[in-house]
């Protein structure tokens, strides 16, 4: 068969694809091409292997590994002549991304993006390779290292007459079918546990074990912020029905990472963001990488927190939290960007205390260097900087609260507030001199926009400010115009192929959460609606053979099961649709059958990494540990308000049917074990959900 080069493979082929990944390489020289089945068949015609990259819009290394292909001449003549180029974003084609974790095992290497896979034109991955953000130097030389050894097999393939299949294509094909058992025998060997109320509290009394208050460490909590691992402590440290022992431990060590957490410099003291996660095994060295989708699950999980431990700081970071993000995230379309900006050099995020004296002078560099626990040598442990890279540089994050600064002044905090916001804008600009201000990302993301309406209603739940209530209803109502298409969903604002931008099960168990939460804070019936019709497309689409499925057939290139039962980015879309489950089912909405038996199981590998599924086990907690509020007709407004404000997740709410026998102007609280309490205020109601672990 002669090649047929189709004319699409001169040039790059982004330009008409949305999101900010596939927007930021459409200047590239390599002539990168859409993941579509269309793309796949040029390379087929060409008789040309598929050269793919997978990244993340969330990990802006990717930027660099990129870069450093389209900028080495010999690399892009390489990619260009031999390969068909295609790059995915992850985040949309989720399954790609869920993929690279076991094409990392396989070749024994943890999971780190993107990552460079050479591929068959009829799917099947040939060859792969972590590509490091962190030393972009080296990706040229690993892609070359592949690309000498592939490129020579596939050469030999190539003079095969037509129709005749070489060790490539027939060794290719066989792995992946290897593969795809694989993957179908994890169902059938994932057992489910048959006492779930059971093995949910050993599974929380595991994960507390991991926390170690003398060291600091929660082991196997990996470098990500533990967003979902407080949720699901918070939540138990005040469940009805959990053990005492239990609650107060798990109190405890919500407070204990407060503790750890709030001063760090995980939250960045001079613009009020948090970092994705940490560089090394201490929270005093983050990633210096922030995103909207972070800023706003951090937010939701720390005012959780608030409510379990009472601690102010929690909620004051939250409350910020949120205020960076519509700072920073949010565009012209009153959506969320994913906030896509490029790595920087650590050190140019730190200080040392000359710098400081230098910059903010006598009389404001003491109590600034006293708070941020600056030091002369530097104040990053040893054992995460052994050979003293960043000697006499400072990482910071406040030890204390703006007024305990003042306090120590002798200063009252509304005279102080002036001097310390004087003082961080200094630092700030400083700072943004040195690593420059990047472009500011406008793309609507779809995951963000879904993040920031949670947000939005967890901080009126807490707060009761009606500002924060509108806000979530108008997000979501623009989330709704900008990416539905009916009862489906999709995950760019603009028409892409389905293969691109078809909406995966996680999209749709993130509008689920984000529907509920603002069905819950509104009473307002459509939100309902709209969720059961996204629950209902979902099981139409997402359910089949026996297991979750994370991408509709019609988008699937590659024929593998992928489903998503494991926070690897994320929460998982198991736990997202389990919750969601948990809640439609109180409201007397559940989920079809086919759908529910498989978001409702716990399985048993849960047990054993339980920091792999809070997401999860919070699922089954509050399925197995009921507490329900029904609501009965022509309650006093401020009664019906507090029922609105209880929180998302932990405390379901409906309105009373006949059957559940509730008096008019009352509500009904369900507590574990079948009991309950009728309240008929908005005190009693509060007296009787108080957040204390002797309850």
């Amino acid at each position: 068969m002669v090649p047929v080069v189709a004319p699409e493979l001169q040039s790059n082929g982004l330009a008409a694809l949305p999101g900010a990944l596939y927007q930021s390489q459409i200047g590239s020289p390599i002539h990168w091409q859409p993941w579509t089945k269309a793309s796949l068949e040029k390379g087929r015609a060409a008789r040309r292997l598929v050269f793919c990259v997978v990244a993340l819009p969330q990990q802006p290394g990717f930027l660099k590994v990129l870069s450093a292909l389209g900028n080495d001449p010999a690399t892009v003549e390489a990619i260009n002549s031999n390969y068909v180029p295609i790059l995915v974003d992850g985040d949309a084609s989720r399954e790609m991304g869920l993929l690279t974790a076991d094409l990392c095992a396989e070749i024994n290497r943890p999971l780190q993006l993107p990552l460079m896979i050479w591929l068959t034109y009829d799917g099947n991955p040939v060859a792969w390779i972590p590509a490091p953000p962190s030393d972009p130097e080296s990706v040229v030389a690993l892609f070359n290292q592949s690309h000498s050894m592939v490129s020579q097999m596939w050469e030999d393939e190539r003079l095969l007459a037509e129709g005749e299949e070489g060790y490539v294509l027939k060794n290719s094909t066989l792995d992946n079918a290897n593969r795809r058992d694989r993957f179908q025998n994890r169902k059938v060997t994932s057992v489910s546990s048959d006492q779930p109320a059971v093995d949910v509290i050993r599974s929380i009394r595991q994960l507390v074990s991991l926390y170690d208050s003398f060291s600091r460490n929660f082991d196997e909590a990996g470098g990500l912020f533990p967003s979902s691992a407080i949720q699901l402590l918070a939540t138990a440290a005040v469940r009805p029905g959990v053990p005492p022992d239990l609650r107060d431990r798990c109190l405890e060590t919500t407070r204990d990472l407060l503790i750890d957490l709030l001063p760090s410099a995980m939250f960045d003291p001079l613009d009020g963001g948090v970092f994705l996660s940490r560089r090394g095994t201490s929270w005093a060295l983050p990633s210096f990488i922030r995103d909207c989708p972070t800023q706003a699950r951090v937010a939701c999980s720390l005012i959780d927190a608030y409510r379990a431990t009472g601690e102010l700081r929690a909620l004051e970071k939250a409350l910020g939290l949120i205020a960076f993000a519509e700072k920073n995230y949010q565009t012209p379309e009153g959506l969320f960007a994913v906030g896509l900006a490029a790595e920087s050099d650590p050190s140019k995020w730190m200080w040392s205390v000359e710098e400081v004296e230098t910059i903010l002078g006598p009389e404001d560099a003491g109590w600034w260097i006293a708070a941020t626990q600056m030091k002369g040598l530097g104040n990053l442990p040893s054992e995460i900087d052994p050979q003293r890279e960043y000697f006499r540089a400072n990482t910071i994050g406040l030890a204390k609260p703006m007024s305990g600064i003042a306090a120590e002044l002798s200063l009252s905090a509304e005279d102080f507030k002036p001097r310390f916001e004087a003082a961080k804008a200094k630092l700030l600009a400083v700072r943004e001199s040195r690593i420059g201000k990047p472009p500011r990302d406008v793309v609507p993301h779809v995951g963000a926009s879904l993040r920031m309406v949670s947000a939005y209603a967890s901080a009126f739940g807490i707060t009761g400010d009606e500002a924060f209530r509108e806000k979530a209803v108008a997000l979501l109502v623009r989330v709704r115009e900008a990416f539905g298409e009916g009862p489906r969903l999709r995950a760019f604002a603009q028409e892409a192929p389905e293969s691109v931008g078809e909406g995966r099960a996680f999209l749709y168990a993130l509008a689920l959460q984000s529907a509920l939460d603002v069905a819950a804070i509104t009473s307002d019936e459509q939100w309902l609606i709209w969720s059961e019709d996204v629950a209902t497309t979902a099981a139409e689409m997402f359910t089949g053979d026996g297991f979750l499925k994370e991408v509709p057939d019609e988008a699937k290139i590659i024929d593998l099961p992928v489903t998503d039962l494991v926070m690897l980015f994320d929460d998982s879309t198991g736990g997202l649709v389990s919750m969601a489950e948990c809640r439609l089912a109180e409201l007397g909405r559940p989920l079809v059958s086919s759908f529910s038996e498989l978001a409702t199981p716990m399985p048993t590998y849960a047990m054993d990494r339980p920091i792999l599924h809070t997401d999860l086990l919070l699922a089954t907690l509050i399925r197995h540990y009921r507490l329900s509020v029904v609501a009965g007709e022509d309650l006093a407004p401020d009664l019906a308000e507090a029922v609105r404000r209880l929180p998302l997740r932990a405390v379901q709410r409906r309105n009373a049917g006949p059957e559940d026998e509730v008096p008019a102007g009352s509500v009904k609280v369900l507590l574990p074990d079948d009991q309950s309490l009728v309240v008929g205020s908005a005190d009693a109601l509060r007296q009787a959900l108080l957040p204390s672990p002797s309850k």
